[in-house]
């Protein structure tokens, strides 16, 4: 009978665990540059590893050096999913093309940060009109 109870516990907090996972993801950014020539070949390679993640911006732009090309990608995931973020980076690294690759954490801009943003647009607007 005891079991029971702490099955049920237990079960009831994993359910709730799973439903607030997308609640508590977190933004990354991944940076590799590479070859312009393999550009497409290391897209698909990310494409194909990142399936199973959320995806929220995906981009290349030319590097410094003229033949070299940024690809930034950014991905929201858990603290759970960080190591297949980890085995991706990894994964690049081993790519012959890639010259570097880079990720980090993207940190998220307060509420009072956002707010206070438009406030100081309209303050700025109001003085800007002549008398």
């Amino acid at each position: 009978m005891p079991f029971n109870k702490l099955y049920a516990f237990f079960n009831k907090h994993r359910r709730a665990a799973a439903n607030d996972n997308h609640a508590t993801d977190l933004p990354y950014r991944i940076v590799t540059t590479c070859r312009n020539s393999e550009v497409a070949k290391l897209e698909e390679l990310m494409r194909k590893l990142l399936s199973a993640y959320n995806v929220t911006y995906q981009g290349n732009q030319p590097a410094v050096q003229a033949h070299l090309t940024s690809i930034t990608v950014e991905v929201m995931c858990s603290v759970r999913e960080r190591g297949g973020l980890v085995q991706l980076v990894t994964r690049l690294a081993q790519e012959i093309s890639v010259r570097s690759v880079r990720w980090e954490s993207i940190p998220q801009r307060s509420a009072r940060a956002v707010q206070a943003k438009p406030a100081s647009r309209a303050a700025h607007a109001a003085t800007a009109l002549p008398a």
